[in-house]
């Protein structure tokens, strides 16, 4: 039953709500018949229409919890479809907005031009950008959004189709009347010339209400005026005049100022009027309109579009209440960025930290290894040291016994006398004998130590007895031996011994 009432309702409204356009339209006589058919083949009779209408309106105040007063209010609006009624209640208009009427507050941003035909007065949630004139940005034409079907219903199908023959010459007639006899309405580039010549009593006041230049003026303006909003009056020079005369004699101008906005107003038709909301965008319903745009370096994007200016004073109220919700906005995105920014900063400089603490580390690690390393080698060239020392030891403890198991006796006319640290050896040779068997006799003795040299008592001068390999092997102990004690194949006459000479021998 609600459901059959309820395509009632939706063929009234859009009889009602879509007007005809101009010399398209179906003969009255013939819509009010079609119209009559649908009640009457309807279930539902104008008797207890009342009944159902309390219903809804009972329904209305369960769903919404609101008072009958708003409840009716809505139905009203709505052509009492419940429906929309609570989607407008809960979604369309904020609860903070509910007093006034027939102001849709969008909570994101609005297509730069609408190409609907549906009716205008219902609008829904999309995003938009559009460059400001004379920015290199270019404007991205928004994509139209879905339509309402006009063709709702069968018999508005066949009452269309069956009048087009009656409408035909209608339509020529139009056509020829609006071509030849049409009356062109004047174009006016701004809104100062409208007001000059058609309210010349707003002369002196329309530079304190309106932004002064064009459109593509306001983007060199933004550096230094420091806009945030821009807040657009499209004027409809056939509307009603009520809300255009009262921007003259209200504070409106000043009250959008003060907000940080840019009032700009402009003539529907005109270059400044397309760019903002083309005609297209208006529908068959062409009336004035306010609409709020959020100025972003050199783009606007529409937040806000009011267009029943009836109650001046709802519109003023509704459009201040919008601007300090942006303010809001704007002040809620600055904490946020600051927000974002401070922990983005933080999060740099725990980075740079961390990067600094592993550098760190790993300066310390290479260190430590590049120590290590040098400790290692240090080590294994000592071992090494240890090594060659205990080898060249081999080989002077054995060269010792080798000289101490001969059982042979140094022979010869002249007696030496061989003073060790700990005791003496008296040897005999010959003038013409070799230095170097000074050398093997002090081997042989158990009283000579492994490493050392000789030298004359008087005078007190080096021996030059100890073989090549014996120097060298003394050399790389760094026992530091003379140099005049390597032997030289001299002979005990060039060495200066004689018969009863004394030779010491230096431990090293």
């Amino acid at each position: 039953m609600y459901f059959r009432w309820r395509c009632e309702q939706q063929s009234l409204k859009r009889h009602s709500a879509i007007p005809p356009a101009r010399g398209l339209a179906t003969p009255r006589w013939l819509m009010m018949v079609c119209t009559r058919y649908v009640v009457l083949s309807r279930s539902v009779s104008p008797s207890n229409m009342d009944e159902y209408r309390q219903a809804l309106i009972a329904q209305m105040m369960e769903v919404t919890n609101c008072s009958q007063e708003v409840a009716l209010d809505y139905l009203t609006r709505t052509n009492y479809d419940v429906e929309t009624a609570v989607r407008h209640f809960f979604e369309v208009i904020p609860q903070s907005f509910a007093i006034f009427r027939n102001i849709y507050i969008f909570q994101g941003t609005i297509p730069a031009a609408i190409t609907s035909s549906s009716s205008p007065s219902i609008s829904t949630t999309s995003s938009s950008r559009t460059s400001l004139p004379g920015s290199p940005e270019a404007s991205t034409p928004s994509r139209a959004g879905p339509v309402l079907p006009r063709y709702h219903s069968l018999v508005q199908f066949f009452a269309q189709f069956l009048t087009l023959p009656f409408r035909l010459p209608l339509i020529v007639l139009n056509y020829v009347y609006n071509f030849f006899m049409g009356k062109s309405e004047p174009v006016y580039a701004h809104i100062f010339e409208y007001i000059s010549k058609e309210y010349p009593q707003y002369d002196s006041q329309k530079e304190a209400v309106f932004y002064k230049r064009r459109l593509t003026s306001l983007r060199s303006d933004l550096p230094t005026k420091q806009w945030r909003w821009l807040v657009t009056y499209i004027h409809d020079p056939s509307g009603s005049p009520d809300f255009f005369n009262s921007l003259f004699t209200s504070n409106f101008a000043e009250q959008v100022g003060s907000r940080g906005a840019a009032f700009f107003g402009c003539v529907m038709g005109s270059e400044d009027a397309q760019k903002i909301r083309p005609d297209r965008a208006f529908g068959k319903s062409r009336r004035s309109c306010i609409i709020i745009f959020v100025i972003k370096a050199t783009s606007l994007t529409r937040k806000l579009i009011i267009e029943d200016l009836s109650n001046p004073e709802a519109v003023a109220t509704n459009v201040d209440l919008a601007l300090i919700d942006l303010i809001a906005e704007d002040a809620d995105n600055m904490e946020r960025n600051r927000k974002q920014n401070e922990s983005r900063r933080l999060m740099e400089e725990q980075n740079r930290e961390y990067e600094a603490s592993v550098q760190r580390d790993l300066e310390r690690r290479l260190e430590k290894e590049k120590k290590e390393e040098a400790e290692k080698k240090l080590r294994e060239e000592e071992e090494e040291k240890q090594r060659q020392s205990e080898e060249r030891l081999k080989t002077v403890q054995a060269y010792k016994k080798e000289r101490m198991e001969e059982d042979t006796t140094a022979e010869g006319a002249h007696d030496l006398l061989i003073r060790f640290p700990t005791g003496k050896k008296v040897i005999k040779f010959n003038s013409d004998d070799s230095t170097e068997k000074l050398f093997n006799e002090a081997m042989k003795s158990e009283l000579c130590p492994l490493y050392f040299q000789m030298h004359l008592s008087f005078p007190k001068k080096p021996v030059p007895c100890l073989p090549q390999w014996y120097f060298d092997i003394v050399s790389a102990e760094e026992l530091e031996p003379k140099e005049e004690c390597l032997s030289n194949e001299s002979t005990m006459a060039d060495a200066g011994i004689t018969h009863g000479s004394m030779v010491y021998i230096d431990n090293l």
